[in-house]
C-alpha cells in the first residue's frame, strides 16, 4: 500500500517537474519571441523614421523642382507675354495718341474759336443789355399809355389778336377777315337794333360754311393796379373793379349778338361769339375769382378765350381747312385721273382708226403698183416703157428703174 502510494507521489511528483518543465520551457520561447517582436519592431520604426525622413527629403526637394520650375515657366511666360502686351499696347495706344494728337488741335482751334466767340458774344451782350433797356423803357411808356388810353387799350388788343391769327397758319382774306363790315347777302349794309353798323374784329370761316366772329376786349387799367399795389385794401378794390370790367365787356358784347346777324351773310352761325382777352394774367385772374363768369358769359353765347386758348382754337380751324383742301384735292385728282382716262382710251380709238387709215393706204399702193407692174403683158406700163427704151426712144437724162418696179429679168436685159 505504502509502495503504491510512494509510486503514486513518484509518477506525480515526475508529472510536476515535468510540467513545470514545459512551463519554463515555453516562458523562455515567448520571452524569445517577444524579444525578437520587440527587436524587430524597433527595426520597423526605424525604418519608417527613415522612410519619412526621405519622404520628407524628396518633398523639399520635389518643392524645389517645382519651385524652379515654375519660375522658369513665368519667366518665358513673361518675357511672351509682355512681347504680346507690347504689341498690343502698340496697337491700342498708337491709334490714340493719333486720336490725341487731333483732339489736341481741335482744342487748340476751338480754344481760338472760343475767344473769337466769348468776344462776339461779350459784343452781343453789350448790345442786348442796351436794346433790353430800350425795350424796357419802351414796356414802360406802353404800359402808361395803356393804362392812360382806352383807345390805345383796343389798338393793342387788336394787334395781339392779328398776331395770333397771322401765326395760326390761316391766311387772311381767305379763311378770315378783319375789320369788316357785316353785310346781308344781297350786299346791304346790316345794322344792330341801336341802327349801328356791324364791324367785329374778326370774322373766322370754317370749311363747312360758317362763320365765328372774335372781338377783342381789354380789362388792363384795374389788373396792373391789382398786380402793383401793395396795399391789400386797394387791391382787393382794383380787383373787384377788374370783374366788374370783364363783366360789362361779356354783356356789352351779348347785346351786339354778332351770331344772329351772321346767316343774313348768307353764311351759317356757331351760335356763339368769341370775345378775346389779349393777356393771359388778367384772363387768369377774372376766371379765378369769378368761378361764374365763364358760364354766365356761355349762356349769354359768348365764349371768353385767352391767348393760349384762342391759339388752340385756331389751330383746329386750320386742321379742318387742312383736312378739307386734301378732300378737295383728292376729288380734282380722281376727276382728273378720269379726264385723262377718256382722253387716252379717245387717243387709242383715233390711233386705231389712223392705222386703218394706213392699211388702206397701203392696200391702195399695192393695187396700183400691181397694176404698173405686173398688169398683163401688153398692158403693163412699166413693160411698154422698157419697150419704147429698146426701140430707140431716148431721155433727157438717163433713169433707172425703182428696184421694186424691175421686171423680172429686166437686169440680165
Amino acid at each position: 500500500m505504502i509502495q503504491q502510494i510512494f509510486f503514486f507521489a513518484g509518477i506525480v511528483t515526475g508529472g510536476v517537474s515535468v510540467l513545470l518543465l514545459c512551463r519554463a520551457f515555453y516562458r523562455a520561447k515567448l520571452r524569445a519571441q517577444q524579444q525578437l517582436f520587440d527587436t524587430r519592431q524597433q527595426d520597423a520604426d526605424r525604418h519608417a523614421a527613415e522612410l519619412e525622413k526621405l519622404r520628407i527629403a524628396q518633398g523639399e526637394q520635389l518643392k524645389l523642382e517645382i519651385k524652379a520650375l515654375s519660375e522658369k515657366i513665368f519667366e518665358e511666360k513673361s518675357v511672351k507675354l509682355n512681347a504680346a502686351n507690347k504689341e498690343q499696347l502698340a496697337a491700342l495706344i498708337d491709334p490714340f495718341k493719333e486720336k490725341l494728337q487731333e483732339f489736341k488741335k481741335s482744342v487748340d482751334e476751338s480754344r481760338g474759336k472760343n475767344i473769337e466767340l466769348h468776344t462776339a458774344l461779350r459784343t452781343e451782350l453789350a448790345r442786348m443789355m442796351t436794346e433790353t433797356g430800350k425795350l424796357g423803357n419802351e414796356a414802360k411808356m406802353l404800359t402808361t399809355a395803356l393804362r392812360g388810353e382806352q383807345k390805345t387799350q383796343g389798338d393793342w388788343g387788336e394787334m395781339i389778336l392779328d398776331d395770333l391769327l397771322s401765326r395760326s397758319g390761316l391766311k387772311n382774306g381767305v379763311h378770315y377777315e378783319c375789320q369788316k363790315t357785316m353785310r346781308g347777302a344781297d350786299g346791304v349794309l346790316l345794322k344792330n337794333e341801336t341802327d349801328n353798323l356791324l364791324r367785329p374784329d374778326v370774322i373766322v370761316h370754317y370749311p363747312d360754311g360758317r362763320d365765328v366772329v372774335i372781338d377783342s376786349k381789354v380789362s388792363l387799367t384795374n389788373y396792373v393796379v391789382y398786380m402793383n399795389e401793395e396795399n391789400e385794401e386797394k387791391r382787393a378794390e382794383a380787383l373787384k373793379n377788374h370783374l366788374k370790367s370783364v363783366r360789362a365787356h361779356v354783356d356789352e358784347l351779348a347785346k351786339k349778338n354778332y351770331a344772329a346777324f351772321v346767316p343774313e351773310t348768307g353764311r351759317e352761325s356757331c351760335g356763339f361769339t368769341v370775345m378775346f382777352i389779349p393777356n393771359e394774367g388778367s384772363f387768369q385772374l377774372a376766371m379765378i375769382h369769378d368761378p361764374g363768369l365763364w358760364v354766365s358769359a356761355f349762356k349769354q353765347k359768348i365764349l371768353i378765350v385767352s391767348p393760349v386758348n384762342l391759339m388752340a382754337l385756331l389751330q383746329l380751324i386750320e386742321i379742318a381747312w387742312t383736312r378739307e383742301d386734301q378732300s378737295r384735292n383728292q376729288q380734282e385728282i380722281l376727276k382728273t385721273g378720269a379726264q385723262l382716262l377718256e382722253r387716252l382710251y379717245a387717243f387709242y380709238e383715233e390711233f386705231d382708226a389712223i392705222g386703218r387709215q394706213l392699211d388702206q393706204a397701203r392696200n391702195a399702193f399695192d393695187n396700183a403698183a400691181h397694176r404698173l407692174k405686173e398688169g398683163e403683158r401688153t398692158r403693163s406700163v412699166v413693160s411698154a416703157g422698157e419697150k419704147l427704151k429698146k426701140l430707140g426712144v431716148k431721155m433727157s437724162k438717163e433713169k433707172a428703174l425703182p428696184k421694186n418696179l424691175e421686171l423680172p429679168g429686166s437686169e440680165e436685159n
